[in-house]
């Protein structure tokens, strides 16, 4: 891809594909077999359903605690009531226009600190995955703290999700992956949040939309079929009704063509 030889240099051969484990830094168990990880649109695609969904509770659970906190010497982040264990990913500096990955770890932070974002530049290089990769890159649309911390949060980590905590001045801002957040956080979505966000989604971001679906499906345990590239997911909970993907295909990638709530 020509755009990450100008942000990232040259391309280099992924290694040995790391052997799934339990915890943080086994890949996420919702990726579909065919997702080519050391492709930045795929891996993002695949984390994108669980992480707008996460990120979105999380937001709902502290919006009445404005006050947070953050202490990288304890590790831990305040919001309100609320504290939670965290893991140095990373910062944005909005005068040099950049991200720079916790790993390079020019704060000095104690190594407990930064296991996650060694476990990402661990599997970026058994990838081939760039932006895992190097240390420093430019700021833009495709390539920031969020979309890095979602695919951590999201590939790499089955509890976690993360929190942006800005700096003085507002030059820049930490991200920060939330560890043993509350598990009703990962719950399962049903068929008219499934809609709404899949609409929204794919409104903001650059997609593979079949990719998307699927995982997003996938990562929420709801059950679905194939017909050609017509995929019919079964939102048993909801009030006897299914929701029908159609897909065309768009270059490279696959967009969706309709998306209805119908009667099984």
């Amino acid at each position: 891809m020509a755009l990450f030889g100008s942000l990232f240099g040259k391309k280099q051969e992924p290694k040995e594909k790391p052997v799934p484990q339990a915890g943080p830094g086994a890949l996420a168990a919702f990726f579909p077999e065919g997702v080519d990880m050391s492709d930045w649109d795929q891996v993002f695609s695949a984390c994108l359903g669980k992480m707008y969904t996460v990120q979105n509770r999380l937001a709902m659970l502290v919006k009445d605690e404005p006050n947070w906190y953050v202490d990288f010497e304890k590790g831990a982040l305040t919001l309100g009531k609320y504290e939670f264990r965290v893991q140095f990913l990373g910062s944005e500096s909005y005068v040099s226009n950049s991200w720079l990955w916790g790993w390079e770890n020019v704060n000095g932070f104690p190594d407990n600190l930064l296991g996650q974002a060694h476990i990402a530049r661990t599997y970026g290089q058994a990838w081939g995955l760039e932006p895992l990769i190097h240390a420093q890159c430019e700021l833009n649309d495709t390539f920031n703290g969020h979309n890095f911390s979602m695919v951590v949060c999201g590939a790499l980590a089955e509890d976690r999700c993360y929190y942006r905590c800005p700096t003085g001045g507002d030059q820049g801002a930490a991200f920060v992956a939330l560890c043993e957040t509350p598990r009703e956080l990962f719950a399962p979505v049903d068929g008219v949040t499934f809609i709404n966000s899949v609409s929204q989604c794919i409104q903001h971001f650059y997609l593979d939309h079949k990719i998307f679906v699927e995982t997003f499906l996938r990562w929420s345990g709801i059950p679905f079929d194939w017909s050609g590239d017509t995929l019919t997911a079964h939102f048993k909970a909801d009030v006897d009704s299914d929701v029908v993907v159609e897909f065309e295909q768009a270059g490279e990638n696959y967009r969706i063509k309709n998306l209805k709530a119908t009667a099984p």
